[in-house]
């Protein structure tokens, strides 16, 4: 019943933030400042309304970078990231996401509208040419970029290898990357339940990247070497803030939720072992 009550209030709460939004970003189209606006002010106060209590560390850092080009690249979850995350979201910075985005219903109209990079996975060579202007434009400080290393959801299997894009970006760029750590939430997560439990996200310092000559062998071994670092960093920080989380959760009777792909696997490899 609390499910069906939520996603009510949801669509309710999507439209009327869908035509205010829309009337504030149509005076400015494609500026980047309409981002942090939808983020905060739209997306960000609906996680409330899913049952999730978002703790976020903001270290002092980050005032050295406003208004400046800035790579941040977090790890992605689920399509609830777009609210769980959005209080990470700072003043200047846009995403970069997929073209197709734009066709989702009211979504992708503010998405197109709001200044975000839109990505033609389809055709490498637009995706690339898109991909440069985003170097240029975060050289000249115009914005800084929201990426997802991964480059699609985990949904609750664990860390997704890392693609190299985000790394290079920043190196063409000369512009720091700073990686912003989720905990685990999605596993613990129930449309049904009122309590969805608590999630933890954290800045990692800025880390700054060597040029990468795409033609010179040492140099792409060097760039996935740094990519994967980078993944290693995430790992590391993921298992201790999901550590936080569950004694969190644990003090407010809040448990994991069993999501049906896993509860199969777990059935499989029971019945291999009784065989």
């Amino acid at each position: 019943m609390l499910k069906y009550a939520r996603i009510a209030l949801l669509v309710v709460c999507s439209v009327i933030g869908f035509m205010v939004a829309f009337m504030i970003i149509v005076w400015r189209p494609f500026n980047p400042k309409n981002t942090y606006i939808v983020t905060r002010y739209f997306l960000a106060p609906v996680v409330r309304l899913i049952g999730i209590k978002v703790h976020i560390n903001y270290p002092d850092f980050l005032k050295n970078y406003a208004g400046k080009g800035v790579v941040y690249a977090a790890n992605h979850q689920s399509n609830w990231d777009i609210v769980t995350l959005a209080d990470c979201v700072l003043p200047g910075t846009v995403a970069i996401g997929k073209k197709s985005l734009v066709w989702v219903p009211l979504f992708g109209v503010v998405y197109f509208l709001s200044g975000c990079v839109r990505l033609d996975r389809e055709n490498k060579t637009k995706a690339m040419a898109t991909m440069n202007k985003v170097s240029e434009d975060l050289t000249a400080n115009r914005y800084s970029i929201w990426i997802f290393p991964e480059g699609t959801r985990s949904k609750g299997k664990g860390l997704g290898k890392f693609k190299t894009g985000p790394v290079l970006t920043a190196s063409q760029a000369g512009v720091p990357l700073i990686p912003i750590v989720a905990s685990s939430y999605i596993n613990n997560f129930d449309m049904n339940r009122w309590n969805n439990g608590h999630l933890i996200m954290e800045y990692l310092e800025p880390i700054v990247y060597p040029s990468f000559d795409l033609k010179n062998r040492e140099d792409v071994r060097e760039l996935k070497k740094r990519t994967n670092d980078l993944r290693e960093k995430f790992v590391a920080k993921i298992a201790e803030l999901d550590e936080k989380v569950r004694v969190m959760n644990e003090k407010e009777g809040v448990t994991p939720v069993i999501i049906p792909e896993a509860a199969a696997t777990e059935e499989k490899q029971d019945s291999s072992a009784g065989q």
